[in-house]
């Protein structure tokens, strides 16, 4: 099975983007979201890879279940992709169209409590989030006046989808980097803004193709698992508080953040936390684990 980064754009040609932004601003995203389930009909035959990295997961969830004493989730592949496609039209929403409101609910505890100090106040903040959720809903949260998010991206992987995000994009406090080209001055850059009380944002969950012996295992859902080192060594480098965070779909256009402060001393624990922070979420909402390759593979 191939990995992450050498899987390629499907359903995602430019004209047929076009076309989906088209019937979305007439008929709405609710409606899109019907035509699209006829859509993945066809669409799942098709995509085996990712039907059989759901398979997979659904086992390793199960096996985890059962260990736990926890009640076994059945996943179809249909199911799985679909809710993904969901989210892709709920990035798109708010991301590009200021009139669809998303809603956002809080689990409120210490963590977001320190969160939203640092929302208020000039402190910036690193978040490391993931492929657990729709973290780009994060885009129609209000987080605090003048305050921009500084987003890292793997840009060649989904690169005409990008192009499409990029030109009817609306959310202008939100900047995208392409990690395909981190180096001192751009950790330079970060830190500048975070100083000025930005956020800046990468995700945690997938080892860059550029530095794959660069990984730790940890335990995840009862299987070692790669981390990446890199965004966690990123984010220390910066010295700045550093929360992981997942945007969690719980009904129609209605979202849940959850955050967990990431404040141990060495990076091997910040992984070894931010996993079980991933763990806790997985378990309550199984069918949003967009991880469409064999991440259990070692």
């Amino acid at each position: 099975m191939n990995k992450w980064y050498q899987i390629r754009e499907q359903s995602a040609g430019k004209i047929r983007l076009e076309l989906l932004w088209i019937v979305y601003k007439i008929f709405g995203i609710r409606f899109l979201k019907i035509i699209l389930w006829f859509v993945c009909l066809f669409i799942v035959p098709f995509a085996k890879p990712a039907r059989d990295a759901t398979k997979r997961y659904t086992k390793i969830l199960n096996q985890y279940q059962h260990k736990n004493k926890l009640q076994e989730t059945k996943i179809s592949p249909f199911c799985h992709i679909y809710t993904f496609a969901c989210a892709v039209l709920d990035k798109i929403s708010a991301s590009c169209d200021k009139k669809t409101k998303i809603k956002f609910v809080i689990e409120r505890n210490a963590d977001w409590n320190d969160f939203q100090k640092y929302l208020e106040s000039n402190n910036g903040v690193f978040l490391i989030c993931s492929h657990l959720g729709n973290i780009e809903a994060l885009s129609a949260f209000e987080r605090g006046k003048n305050k921009k998010m500084h987003a890292f991206m793997q840009i060649s992987q989904n690169s005409t989808f990008h192009q499409f995000m990029t030109h009817h994009n609306k959310a202008t406090n939100t900047i995208i980097y392409p990690t395909e080209h981190i180096d001192i001055s751009i950790a330079s850059d970060m830190y500048d803004n975070l100083q000025n009380g930005d956020l800046v944002m990468m995700a945690g969950d997938r080892t860059s193709p550029n530095t794959q012996s660069r990984y730790e295992m940890t335990s995840f859902l009862g299987k070692n698992c790669r981390f990446p080192i890199g965004t966690f060594k990123f984010a220390k480098s910066l010295s700045h508080p550093t929360f992981a965070i997942c945007v969690m779909n719980i009904s129609h256009e209605r979202y849940k953040i959850y955050v967990k402060r990431l404040d141990t001393t060495t990076t091997k624990e910040m992984i070894a936390e931010y996993a079980n922070f991933l763990e806790r979420l997985i378990i309550k909402y199984p069918k949003q684990w967009f991880n469409f390759f064999d991440f259990f593979e070692y």
